[in-house]
This record gives structure tokens, C-alpha cells and sequence, in this order.
């Protein structure tokens, strides 16, 4: 190869004035000679022989550079080019072959028989997930609606997508993969994931003032789930997601919306149940995971400990010959976000994006709400082409005129480019999060794709109180409506309930969720509760409207509206167990035969030997006869020959009474229990953990 009078080859020293060029401090132009520095090591390491051999060496260096030492990005034998789109990295990447693997399913649902064919699974693989890890008893031919065939796509890796969202020219995934003739560079769309209370919001929240910081004209006035901040001389869009369920829900309906998963990890808690669920959604969708350990100024941090944690969840750092940047950080004090942005800065110029500007625009719906003042409006993020004031555009079954574009800053925008998000307002309806929108060429053709979107869809918001519930006679039946202020928290509110959902004691139906304020029409449908059903009309970050209150009152309806989605969830949890009440929960102390019946003194008394433990008096006993429970009570007396007894062994005769039955027969089972009071718990998630 060609090199430079230092020895490197030419490609790696242009390797490093692209790496500079990403931030102008010397500091960071330092590092990025430091890691070429190892790259070029690596590349003696694969490309010189000696006598047929390759000369080892024992230098690290990022994955990203790696990859270019080798000529690679990814799968075997893919040669290696930054200036085309699709390029990852490691076992991160999505490659073409991935992208062939995408699974097709019909909307409308199917059997675990037909979901184990098209994963190349064992039925009893399906069967066994949805009863070990969702409490879904399920057989071979029980029907899988699309929530169910989600759940099961995320648990075995597999990337699915639902022919009804791929009806629109936006559904379709390979809208940013065509061979476009004027595509252009575009920024890379980064997505931050991980366990609640590792400190995704602050890490978001040190980034986007860090963009204010770097002055942006007014500074940040409103959230729009998205911003775009500056790194070097390069650009990045960062998502603000509801949580990782959404995000897949957002994939499964066709909507491939970030390019790069931030994993947030704290340092002295390490890998914890949300965060396993994170890294499966991410390695689904096929992006390349950057790690960041956070807290690591905390008391009691130890990053090395998270790093060994990720091993176990086949995400193997560069200082173990891995191929996942791994970055340590502190959001709170600002420590590290500097290498953190690089190393994304350098993930996103691997993966060379790109995206044509000059043609109608089409993307997908972020977030969407509702209010008095601005109508419904949405965060849009475009994906191709320009969106521009004055557009017509169709979002799921809603249309929209678009009348006026603000950025996160809240300043106006006439146009919108490939991996801009901005807030939309001019729509007739709130669109879902997750929707695709297109812009049409004019109005009337808007109207028609969003009547046909309208037929086909199956689905209604208002689920209704009838034909929902189990006759399951000791549960609480419980009904919901949610209003929250963007339709993306739905899905995070929804998550927070499945454990009540799924438990034993509750039955849960959300008969309404949408976005927007409480109205009249909630109440008058909250009203129509049947009286064995318990219904709340609950909001998040939503407001009452003063009729609605007062409607409320004369319906006594129960209303309420919160601004932290844990207070809501503990409110709503207590008021169930008061309304359960306390369980009995039974510990086995023994079990007898029967051998004799005679009548006593407080009726039939059992004769009994007892085979195991032992026999209390005023402890609860049942008889079973072949198997089947016959009947239950307290012993009111027990009795060991002539004596009264308090307690009989094992080995032990005596003979007893008890409380409400006396159908003894010669050959019954009978088994003692200690009863006591308890609080059940109510969230079937919890109990599992």
C-alpha cells in the first residue's frame, strides 16, 4: 500500500484529518492520533506475514478503527467504505443479510404453531415464554394478536414487520437504503436507552444544554422529544423515547427510527432488568450499541463491575477485544460527554448516512398531543426529502396542512431536512406516536390515502366496558381511562400497569387511552361503568377541564390527574389493596388419614394417624377424597384418647372436629395449614422479581 513518509498507510492519515476535523481542540485531535496510532498497529498485526504466518500484537484500539485496519465493517468479507450508507459495526451491525431476514406478518394476528414456523422455533419455545416471563397460559393453537407477536420478537432477536404499516411510501424500510441519485450526507438519528433511574434524562438533559451552551439563538423554551445538537463540525438528532417498549412498537409498525443506541448504564448499580430488556430491543433493531457508564463519581461506582455485568449480555467492551465503545461518564457533573459525542461522532461517520433531499418528505411520527389553544399537534421526524410550511401530508388516518414548523428552541422553521425533527401544528386529528407520514401532492390526494388508511383499520380508541372482563368472581375489576399530554406516554404508562395487569387479583381493562385534556365525553363515558366494574379516568401531564370537574362530582365519578407517572401508579395500586383487602395465605404443617368417623360433641369427629408434621387445634384443615377437595375448616377440638390436645406429631392418633363440614369418610386426606393475613401483591412483575 501507499504510505506517508511516517510509514502509515495514506488511508489512515486521511483517517485522522477526518478525525480532527470532528472537534477542534487539541485535546481531542491528541486522541484521535492515539487511537490511528493503534489502528495502525492493528493493521501490522492483520496484514503482515511472516512464512505464512501473521505477527501478533498485543495493542487495543476502538472497534471502529479496527474495522478500517482490516477493511471491513461487519459481516465476513464486506469490504470496507465510509461513504456508503449501512455501514456498522461488530455484531451490532444490520447488515443486508439481516435486512433480508425481516419477517413479514399479516396485522391481523396468527397461532403460536404459524409464529414458531416463521421463527424456525420449537412451539414449546412460544408456549414456554408467555407462561414463564408473561403469565400467559398459551397452547399450540392459541391466537397471537400483534402486541403478543412483539413480545415474542423481542425475546427471540427477531425483526418483524406488519404488512398493514407498509401500505404508505413512509412504512416502507427501505426508503432510506434506495440507490438515490442526489442522496446527501445526513446526521445520525440517536436513540438513549436503559434502566429507570440510571440517568437517561440527565445525560439528555447535560446534552441539551451543553447545545444551548454552544449558542443556540434563545435557548430551549419547549420539548419536542427531539433536538439536534453540534459536535465538531458534524450534527446529531437525539430522541427523547417514552421507554424501549415504545421503541420497539414504533419498529414493529414500520418505523426504523434511530440509527444509534446510547445505553445508559449506571455504574454502581450495573445491568439491571430494564436494562437486559434494552439492550434485546436495541440489538433487534439492528443499530449499534454505544455503552455509557454513568455515575461513575458516585460513592460505591465500579465501572469495571458494569463492564463484566455487560459481558453476560453478549456486549463485550474494546479493552476486552471486544467491539462495543464503552464510555465512563458523569451527566450530573458533566464528565465525559465530550468522549461520549466523539465516539458518536465517529460511529455515525462509519456508518456513512445518507438520505435524498429533493423530493417530497416522509418520516415518522415521534409524538403527538392535544390542546385548547394549538389544536393537535405532533413532532415529526423526517426521514427523506424536505417538509416545508404549506404541505399537505397524511400520518396514519389523520391529515394535516402544515401551517407552522418550530424547532426545539421554539423558533420558526420553513423547511425541514433529512434527521430533523420538528413540532408540527395543522393536523385534523392527533396521530399516534409511531404513525409514517408522507407529504402528497396536494390536499385531495392527502384526503384519499387517509379515508383508505381509515377502512382498513381495524382498531378503535374506544374499547368499551362490555366483553372485556373474566368472570373470575374474586377479582377487582377495574377499568381505566387515560388522557395524557403526548400520545407517546401512553405506551410508558401502559408498560408501568402490565405487572396489575397480568396479576391474579385485578382485572384491568384500558377502556380509553388518547391524548389530550379530560372532557365532558370522559366523564359521561366513565359513568356508564357497569356497577361491578370500578372505573378511574386518570391523566398524565393532562388538565381537567372545569366542566368536566364539576361533571364529575354530580356523576361521582373518581378523576385525577398527575405530573409524576410513579404517583399515579401508587395511588392507583393502594386504593386496589383496600379495596382486595387482606389474602390468607396458607403454610402446610401436615397431613393425616382418616381411619375412623363417630359422632362428638361438636359433630362427626375425623379419627386421623398423622402421616407428616402435625395437627394444631384452631388451625385450618381440608379433606380431599381421590384428589378432590371435599371440604375445609378450623379444628375446634382435638383430642388424643380421652385428653384434649393442643399439638399431635407425626406417627401420632387423634381424632378431631372442625368448623362447617362433617362428610368424613374412612380414607380421606386430610391437610393441616397455619393461616395467616397478608397484603397480596398486585403487581404480577414485581412478585416475579
Amino acid at each position: 500500500r501507499s504510505r506517508t513518509a511516517a510509514g502509515i498507510p495514506i488511508g489512515l492519515a486521511q483517517g485522522i484529518a477526518r478525525l480532527a476535523s470532528v472537534t477542534a481542540s487539541w485535546s481531542a485531535a491528541a486522541r484521535a492520533a492515539g487511537l490511528v496510532a493503534g489502528a495502525a498497529a492493528r493493521l501490522v498485526r492483520g496484514g503482515r506475514r511472516r512464512g505464512g504466518r501473521r505477527e501478533s500484537c498485543d495493542v487495543r484500539q476502538p472497534a471502529v478503527f479496527r474495522a478500517a485496519a482490516k477493511g471491513k465493517a461487519g459481516g465476513k468479507g464486506k469490504p470496507f467504505s465510509a461513504g456508503k450508507p449501512g455501514l456498522n459495526r461488530g455484531s451490532n451491525v444490520k447488515t443486508k443479510d439481516a435486512e433480508e431476514d425481516i419477517k413479514i406478518f399479516s396485522g391481523e394476528g396468527m397461532t403460536v404453531t404459524q409464529l414458531a414456523e416463521q421463527f424456525g422455533k420449537n412451539p414449546a419455545a412460544i408456549v414456554a415464554f408467555f407462561f414463564a416471563e408473561r403469565g400467559l397460559p398459551t397452547n399450540v393453537n392459541s391466537f397471537l394478536d400483534r402486541n403478543m407477536i412483539e413480545m415474542a420478537a423481542v425475546k427471540f432477536g427477531k425483526e418483524i414487520l406488519f404488512d398493514d404499516a407498509m401500505e404508505s411510501e413512509a412504512a416502507n424500510r427501505g426508503v432510506l437504503k434506495e440507490d438515490f441519485s442526489d442522496a446527501e450526507p445526513r446526521p445520525p438519528v440517536v436513540t438513549v436507552m436503559g434502566h429507570v433511574d440510571h440517568g437517561k434524562t440527565t445525560l439528555l438533559d447535560t446534552i441539551r444544554k451543553r447545545s444551548v451552551a454552544s449558542g443556540e439563538a434563545g435557548g430551549i423554551t419547549q420539548s419536542i422529544g427531539a433536538y439536534t445538537v453540534k459536535v465538531g463540525d458534524a450534527l446529531a438528532t437525539f430522541i427523547d423515547t417514552p421507554g424501549h417498549e415504545a421503541f420497539t412498537s414504533m419498529r414493529a409498525r414500520g418505523a426504523q427510527v434511530t440509527d444509534i443506541a446510547v445505553l445508559v448504564v449506571a455504574a454502581d448499580d450495573g445491568v439491571m432488568p430494564q436494562t437486559s430488556e434494552a439492550i434485546a430491543h436495541a440489538k433487534a433493531a439492528g443499530v449499534p450499541i454505544i455503552v455509557a457508564i454513568n455515575k461513575i463519581d458516585k460513592k460505591g461506582a465500579d465501572p469495571e463491575r458494569a463492564r463484566q455485568m455487560l459481558v453476560s449480555e453478549d456486549l463485550t467492551c474494546e479493552e476486552y477485544g471486544g467491539d462495543v465503545s464503552m464510555v465512563p461518564v458523569s451527566a450530573k457533573n458533566n464528565i465525559g460527554i465530550e468522549d461520549l459525542l466523539e465516539i458518536i461522532a465517529l460511529q455515525a461517520d462509519l456508518l456513512g448516512l445518507k438520505a435524498p433531499r429533493n423530493c417530497r418528505a416522509a418520516g415518522v411520527v415521534l409524538e403527538a398531543t392535544f390542546d385548547t389553544t394549538f389544536g393537535s399537534t405532533a413532532t415529526l421526524l423526517v426521514q427523506k426529502g424536505t417538509l416545508r410550511v404549506g404541505d399537505h401530508l397524511v400520518a396514519g388516518a389523520v391529515t394535516c396542512k402544515v401551517r407552522v414548523m418550530t424547532n426545539e428552541a421554539g423558533g420558526k422553521e420553513p423547511e425541514a431536512t433529512p434527521s430533523t425533527a420538528v413540532q408540527v401544528s395543522g393536523f385534523s386529528g392527533t396521530p399516534c406516536a409511531g404513525d409514517q407520514f408522507q407529504v402528497c401532492i396536494n390536499e385531495k390526494e392527502a384526503d384519499r390515502i387517509a379515508e383508505e388508511k381509515k377502512r382498513s383499520n381495524n382498531a378503535t380508541e374506544i374499547i368499551g366496558f362490555s366483553g372485556s372482563l373474566s368472570d373470575v368472581s374474586n377479582q377487582v375489576r377495574l377499568a381505566i381511562i387515560l388522557k395524557t399530554e403526548t400520545q407517546g406516554a401512553i405506551a410508558a404508562v401502559k408498560t408501568l400497569f402490565e405487572g396489575i395487569k397480568l396479576s391474579d387479583y385485578v382485572n384491568l381493562r384500558w377502556v380509553m387511552t388518547s391524548a389530550g385534556i379530560i372532557n365532558e365525553s370522559d366523564i359521561e363515558l366513565a359513568a356508564t361503568c357497569p356497577k361491578d366494574q370500578r372505573c378511574m379516568v386518570l391523566g398524565f401531564n393532562s388538565t381537567i377541564t372545569p366542566g368536566a370537574a364539576k361533571l364529575a362530582k354530580v356523576k361521582d365519578v373518581f378523576v385525577k390527574t398527575y405530573k409524576v407517572v410513579y404517583e399515579m401508579y401508587d395511588e392507583v395500586k393502594e386504593a386496589l389493596l383496600l379495596q382486595i383487602g387482606k389474602r390468607e395465605d396458607f403454610k402446610e404443617i401436615g397431613k393425616g388419614t382418616i381411619l375412623a368417623v363417630f359422632d362428638g360433641k361438636f359433630g362427626k369427629v375425623a379419627g386421623t394417624r398423622v402421616d407428616e408434621g402435625r395437627f394444631v387445634k384452631s388451625t385450618r384443615v381440608r379433606c380431599y377424597r381421590r384428589g378432590r377437595k371435599m371440604g375445609e375448616g378450623n379444628i375446634v377440638s382435638i383430642r388424643q384418647g380421652k385428653n384434649d390436645a393442643e399439638d399431635v406429631r407425626e406417627g401420632d392418633e387423634c381424632g378431631f372436629t372442625i368448623e362447617g363440614f362433617n362428610e368424613w369418610l374412612v380414607g380421606d386426606d386430610v391437610v393441616c395449614y397455619e393461616v395467616t393475613l397478608i397484603t397480596p401483591e398486585i403487581d404480577k412483575k414485581r412478585q416475579s422479581s
